[in-house]
């Protein structure tokens, strides 16, 4: 028989690279495989990712992808600017952001089943991600509680995620879940020819725990004591029960609670003040307010306006809040405005305050 050569018109690529690769495009990425490092940015849009024969026997593109997605959401479109996302050679003594990224990967994938697939590469996965609870955004109330640097960034970054731009990550990782539904876990051939083969990384995924009601999110089976009846996000309208998170749909009783559940008993403006400082930039004054008398050094008008002055990003009037124990204070509380007398603690308003800057989902 005479050998043909066979023209090659088409090359095979994995299917979970083809899902991230596109998802990183269409956000505005490009995807370029390097053997100088092993995941980097140059904050020109470039991701710079190991090639193949870098990777450990665990790590995919797909997670590599993924991983330093997060890392943008978690520092936002400033951030993008900056080379390696900012973080430099100084991340172990300073690793908060790479905490943040961690905890907002958990977070998104695990409601999808995809947690464990995947789970990151380099030391901090066994320094910090294997050590992580169920609810990702927990930490001790000895380093801040729900305050910690690294769980407010990851708040922020999951915010962010929820803006029209970052929808195909989400597409992304719907794809994966189906991809991974597919799959087989297991192939008996590989055990049996090779008893020291790891177990395939197919195996660490999970079936995604089901939706809510409200279907904004997964169930939260580790907090079983718990429904929509004591979180901050649940309302009654009669005998009708919503969350706000999806008001135009009425909930059954007895919701379970889901991965954005938060307790209602646990709202407090002293350690809050998310509405006197970054998530909103003005709180106007009305002309015939005790405050312009009382305090005019705190006025400012503008134009035909009389605004509150911001010292930075905060009300001038807001006090402490310094540090992630210190309780936040207003200097001129018995005579604030009416703009802040009727901002309602657990209101639409004060919840999406608090998403603003980083502690709500």
């Amino acid at each position: 028989m005479t050998d043909i050569p066979r023209p090659l018109t088409h090359h095979y690529q994995d299917p979970l690279a083809r899902v991230w690769l596109a998802c990183a495009e269409q956000m505005g990425f490009r995807v370029q495989r390097t053997r100088e490092t092993y995941a980097s940015s140059d904050g020109r849009g470039t991701l710079w990712i190991a090639d193949d024969s870098l990777f450990d026997p665990d790590d995919s593109l797909a997670q590599m992808i993924f991983h330093e997605l997060c890392h943008a959401l978690v520092e936002g479109e400033r951030g993008e600017n900056r080379q390696d996302w900012g973080l430099g050679y100084g991340i172990g003594n300073n690793p908060w952001r790479e905490h943040a990224c961690l905890r907002l990967q958990a977070y998104l994938a695990s409601g999808l089943g995809l947690r464990s697939f995947f789970a990151p590469t380099t030391d901090f996965r066994i320094l910090f991600w294997q050590h992580l609870p169920e609810d990702p955004f927990y930490a001790d109330p000895n380093d801040g509680g729900g305050r910690e640097r690294s769980c407010v960034a990851a708040r922020i970054g999951a915010w962010r995620a929820s803006l029209p731009r970052w929808q195909p990550l989400h597409h992304a990782l719907v794809a994966t879940a189906a991809i991974v539904a597919v799959t087989p876990k297991q192939l008996a051939e590989e055990r049996r020819s090779n008893s020291t083969l790891l177990p395939s990384l197919w195996e660490a995924a999970t079936t995604p725990p089901a939706r809510h009601p409200a279907g904004h999110a997964a169930i939260a089976d580790y907090l079983p004591s718990h429904s929509c009846a004591d979180c901050a996000w649940f309302f009654s309208e009669g005998e009708q029960h919503y969350c706000q998170h999806k008001p135009a749909l009425a909930l059954p009783k007895n919701a379970p609670a889901c991965q954005r559940w938060e307790a209602a008993v646990e709202l407090d403006c002293l350690t809050c003040g998310a509405c006197c400082r970054e998530a909103y930039d003005a709180v106007e004054v009305g002309a015939d307010e005790a405050v312009i008398q009382l305090h005019p050094d705190l006025i400012v008008i503008d134009g035909t306006r009389n605004k509150l002055r911001r010292s930075g990003l905060r009300c001038a009037a807001l006090a402490g809040g310094n540090t992630i124990h210190e309780t936040f204070t207003c200097d001129i509380y018995p005579d604030r405005p009416s703009t802040c007398r009727d901002f309602t603690l657990g209101s639409d308003n004060c919840l999406d305050a608090r998403q603003r800057v980083g502690l709500s989902l």
